[in-house]
């Protein structure tokens, strides 16, 4: 497990650029605690301040793959984890970035265009579809969040993100400003490959 410190600076490679409330709110640790913690990081160098938001350094990623060793290494040699990861690489995951696909761009003759999402039927069917990988994905990523209770928090926010999309608050799909589903599943997915030593596939 990370102490509030280092998860701090890990959050920071989920989000790139973020205030102390935007990565509370990733990693639920009290604001106060991650104020303390960018403030210690910045002094250390691991991390840069600009306007009220931060960034991680070379040097914090140095410290993290460092930290990574020691607080992943029971997990890295977990099989189960090991199986479960290959499952969300080629099940899940490609059923996700797939939909996402479907969700932005819709067939017009026989070319893929922008979806204007004028088709409200459409558009639910893919949020339906949404909905079951992500009840999937609970299953499959059971593992590791047996050892890590912070995936757990990411299914709970892509639950929520879908509540609000079949609520009509199409933003919350794919939307880059709001935490819709896209946007935690990149977290989620950045966070698990990192817990667990992997690249991202291409």
């Amino acid at each position: 497990m990370l102490d509030p410190n280092e998860l701090t600076v890990h959050t920071l490679t989920l989000r790139q650029l973020g205030s102390a409330e935007q990565l509370a709110e990733i990693n639920a640790l009290p604001i106060a605690d991650v104020e303390a913690a960018l403030e210690k990081a910045v002094a250390d160098g691991a991390v840069m301040a600009a306007r009220g938001n931060y960034m991680i350094t070379p040097a914090g990623r140095e410290f993290l793959d460092e930290v990574y060793l020691r607080a992943f290494a029971g997990l890295r040699a977990d099989p189960a984890v090991t199986d479960a990861m290959d499952s969300f690489e080629t099940g899940v995951n490609k059923q996700v970035l797939s939909l996402t696909t479907d969700w932005q761009t819709i067939e017009v003759d026989g070319a893929r265009v922008s979806n204007d999402h004028a088709d409200a039927d459409y558009d639910a069917k893919i949020v339906e579809k949404l909905g079951r990988v992500h009840e999937k994905t609970q299953k499959v990523l059971q593992p590791l969040a047996q050892q890590n209770p912070l995936v757990d928090r990411f299914l709970d926010r892509i639950g929520a993100a879908l509540i609000r999309a079949e609520g009509g608050e199409t933003d919350y799909v794919s939307g880059v400003r709001v935490d819709s589903v896209h946007t935690v599943w990149f977290q989620m997915h950045e966070h698990i490959l990192r817990l667990t030593g992997r690249e991202r596939p291409e």
